[in-house]
């Protein structure tokens, strides 16, 4: 990792937080007129806010990417087997799943919802996991689902509290795209080979 890599990585993260931003926020306002009703003349300054809320979320997820990273390297270097550490992951992860089934149940949330976001967050990180796993080893496959759960919901926390769904999904659909390009990013940056020992990358 030098200068120019980070920097490409934070321009593109934030690019793309932008762009899925602008386009899930004009999804919503056409299907949910009640989220923000914007006037035909105002759309064009409308979509230059969704932008930078867009890339704020990037700058977001990039804190949360780096921060794992971190936690990531402690916790490798505490536990002396690579098992126990993606064990602990694997556990938090599903973890976090059942809190989101816990923070939605019985809520101003539609009824699905806490049955549906845990199923869709789970599905979209087993199918990056999978395309991870392709790219490096097999050791991928828990960490790369963990950090896509994990970190995720806990950038997504405030928006938890606004029991909407129109809400809850704005913010963490670009949240988790942001994070999963990073993570599929990560291996090409450092220049990893793919290896075949499960202990070989916790990303």
């Amino acid at each position: 990792m030098n200068l120019r890599k980070w920097m490409k990585l934070f321009g593109m993260t934030l690019l793309i937080g932008a762009i899925v931003t602008v386009i899930g926020s004009i999804c919503i306002q056409l299907s949910n007129p009640d989220f923000r009703n914007v006037e035909a003349s105002g759309w064009v300054s409308y979509i230059l806010m969704m932008a930078l809320i867009g890339m704020t979320f990037g700058a977001f997820s990039h804190m949360g990417f780096f921060a794992y990273l971190m936690l990531n390297y402690i916790a490798r270097s505490i536990f002396k087997r690579p098992y126990s550490w993606v064990a602990i992951q694997g556990f938090i992860a599903l973890f976090v799943l059942a809190e989101i089934a816990y923070w939605t149940y019985d809520t101003n949330f539609p009824n699905y919802t806490y049955w549906a976001i845990p199923l869709g967050i789970t599905l979209a990180s087993i199918f990056v996991a999978w395309r991870k796993v392709n790219q490096t080893s097999s050791g991928a496959w828990i960490p790369t689902i963990f950090f896509l759960v994990a970190i995720t919901v806990m950038e997504s926390i405030p928006v938890f509290k606004t029991a909407d769904i129109s809400s809850l999904l704005y913010q963490m659909v670009p949240l988790f795209i942001c994070n999963a390009y990073q993570i599929m990013q990560l291996h090409r940056i450092l220049g990893k080979a793919p290896s075949a020992t499960p202990s070989a990358a916790a990303i």
